[in-house]
């Protein structure tokens, strides 16, 4: 055989090798190049208000609380502002009254807040409220397929009889609205005293991308005493486009945010925020590195057993 010409064993292991190099280097350049999906992203739920009924200084006659979130996907990076306002009475809300502001890398998709609250003797006033804004970059998956906010409440509330002052017993808007598994779960079960009223609504621009799929439970089994009022608001916007100099959050927020307890809510498993890709990016570069080595040695050995049976 002439030493020129490669035996068909030799350049068919050879050929098997070279398939193999390039096989294994189009699977690590795709794990590197691959964006994550915005679903992976971590998201947190806020817990605001909630089974507050009396406190050692007296029985509750006020209760003001207000959540308002901003949530960000830019790109691969996640963030969110939340902004909690409390006021209670004649006792202090739990962490203190006053404004609180906290930034997180981490999603809010979970608000809960005012429910089981304000059962206690005094004829008390309560007003609840949630803002939730979803800037979200219009090459997030997903981002695009909006929905119109779905609604549960006022089910099962204002059977006490009367009302409070003018209006009642219930001012519901959606009404009715008994969405199972709805976006917005709000006043059902509440002011069941006499002489109350409950002001419910969820405004009707409220949109939900699957990008962020938020949730509102709010002001449910509140205010059953009589001669309560009871006002609850929800609104979801979604602004989706081209999102420049956007600031995220610089840190997650875990166990307690301001005297509310903050629930982590597993979202896929890959940390939120520019961190995220990082880890994607040098998994990536060392799945090739490593593949190119492989083939290299197995070339090899594959050429030194051809060569010795030649």
């Amino acid at each position: 055989m002439s030493q020129t010409q490669a035996s068909p064993r030799r350049l068919t292991l050879r050929t098997m090798v070279m398939a193999l190099a390039v096989g294994i280097g189009a699977l690590s350049t795709a794990g590197m190049v691959l964006p994550p999906s915005s679903a992976s992203a971590a998201t947190i739920g806020v817990n605001q208000c909630n089974g507050l009924n009396g406190s050692p200084t007296g029985a509750t006659t006020g209760l003001t609380c207000t959540v308002t979130v901003v949530n960000t996907i830019n790109g691969v990076k996640t963030g969110s502002t939340t902004t909690e306002t409390r006021k209670c009475t004649l006792g202090p809300c739990p962490g203190g009254n006053g404004t609180f502001t906290s930034k997180s890398t981490s999603l809010v998709t979970n608000i809960t807040q005012c429910n089981s609250s304000a059962n206690d003797a005094a004829p008390p006033r309560i007003t609840c409220r949630v803002n939730i804004t979803n800037n979200v970059s219009s090459n997030t998956p997903r981002a695009n397929t909006v929905t119109a906010a779905t609604v549960n409440q006022c089910v099962g509330s204002g059977k006490g009889g009367g009302k409070f002052g003018a209006t009642g017993p219930l001012v519901c808007d959606p009404f009715p609205a008994s969405t199972t598994g709805a976006t917005v779960t709000q006043c059902n079960g509440s002011v069941t005293g006499g002489g109350s009223t409950a002001v419910c609504s969820v405004a009707p621009s409220s949109k939900v991308s699957p990008a962020i799929p938020v949730k509102v439970n709010q002001c449910n089994g509140t205010g059953n005493k009589g001669g309560t009022l009871l006002t609850c608001s929800a609104s979801i916007t979604n602004n989706i486009g081209t999102i420049g100099g956007t600031s995220t959050g610089t840190s997650d927020t875990t166990g307690t945010r301001n005297g509310q307890q903050v629930s982590p809510v597993p979202g896929g498993g890959i940390p939120a925020g520019g961190g995220s890709t990082a880890g994607l990016n040098q998994t990536g570069l060392l799945m090739l590195g490593g593949g190119l080595l492989m083939a290299a040695a197995m070339s090899s050995l594959f050429s030194r057993r051809v060569a010795r049976r030649d």
